[in-house]
């Protein structure tokens, strides 16, 4: 009887740790930053600059609002100085966020949001641009949302573009 108890306990054990729990959805507002160094998309816009560029966030999920600033640096003459920055909506007041579940990963969500990106044939590089205003083209990005430490901070992985980061609640 013993060992009968022992192993009904140990089964239900087993299942109750082994499931990922299902978490709310994100609530409040994080910022963040992603890293902008691939090699690849460097050497797609060598017009623009040949230094280095971060993309600064901040997600307001409560709001379903996105907002960023993307600084790209120049290191022509090796002083890494900053080359040009924009709001990545060109009239400032953010642009829609929006969160879902992620089906393929358990407790992470998907987001996805429009950017105001250089147009390539009117912008031909972009010294003197400014922060709003441009004469941008517009493109939608899709990211994964993987909250760590209690929700506290989420890691953010591109689906349709190659750049990882973070994000931490404000």
């Amino acid at each position: 009887m013993k060992k009968l108890i022992l192993t009904v306990f140990s089964i239900f054990s087993f299942s109750a740790f082994g499931a990922v729990p299902e978490l709310p959805f994100p609530t409040g507002s994080c910022s963040g930053i992603i890293p902008i160094d691939d090699p690849q998309i460097m050497e797609t816009s060598p017009n623009y600059y040949d230094g280095s560029a971060n993309l600064t966030i901040v997600l307001d999920f409560d709001d379903a609002e996105a907002f960023g600033t993307l600084l790209l640096f120049d290191n022509w003459d090796r002083d890494d100085e900053a080359y040009a920055q924009w709001a990545v909506d060109q009239d400032g007041s953010g642009t829609q966020l929006t969160i879902e579940r992620d089906e393929l990963l358990p407790a992470s969500f998907i987001g996805s949001a429009k950017l105001e990106l250089p147009d390539d044939d009117l912008v031909s590089n972009l010294v003197g641009v400014q922060p709003t205003g441009n004469a941008f083209r517009e493109d939608e990005i899709r990211f994964r949302l993987l909250p760590t430490a209690g929700g506290a901070t989420y890691i953010i992985q591109g689906l349709n573009f190659p750049l990882q980061g973070f994000c931490s609640t404000i």
